[in-house]
């Protein structure tokens, strides 16, 4: 009897393992690159003439309602910017969508398919403003 006791609670710690950790849930990371034309929104000024090429890489991890987002980029060639943050999931993957302030305006990544889009509302860095508009860097995942 004291062995079946033993063996049901060895049980029931493994599941409430497995259940704590399931609950938890799986990291879900994503990878990939920028390689495309950045978009201005029309009421967008100080925007470059000729437009900017933005080349660089990206990476998400979603984990529950909180992600973890590191970003390379350059622009036309040169060094733009680089960081790592934490971010709130606003729609989890395959097609998720993550958001967090950054200092040229507020973000927000999607990944639709395999075309990921950086978004920055009412942008406002380097000269370029867009006071009701927006910037978007364009990638893809890899």
């Amino acid at each position: 009897m004291r062995s079946r006791v033993v063996f049901a609670l060895a049980v029931a710690v493994l599941v409430g393992a497995f259940a704590a950790a399931s609950a938890g849930g799986v990291t879900e990371t994503y990878h990939g690159i920028f390689s495309d034309q950045v978009s201005y929104t029309a009421d967008c000024t100080g925007v470059p003439s000729g437009g900017v090429i933005a080349e660089g890489v990206w990476n998400v991890a979603i984990h529950g309602a909180h992600a973890t987002v590191t970003i390379t980029i350059f622009t036309n060639g040169k060094h733009h910017v680089s960081y790592g943050t934490a971010a709130a999931v606003l729609k989890p993957g395959p097609n998720f969508q993550v958001e967090y302030p950054t200092g040229a305006g507020d973000l927000t990544m999607s990944l639709a398919g395999s075309a990921m889009t950086y978004t920055i509302a009412h942008y406002h860095l380097g000269g370029v403003v867009c006071p009701t508009g927006e910037v978007t860097y364009h990638g893809e995942l890899r």
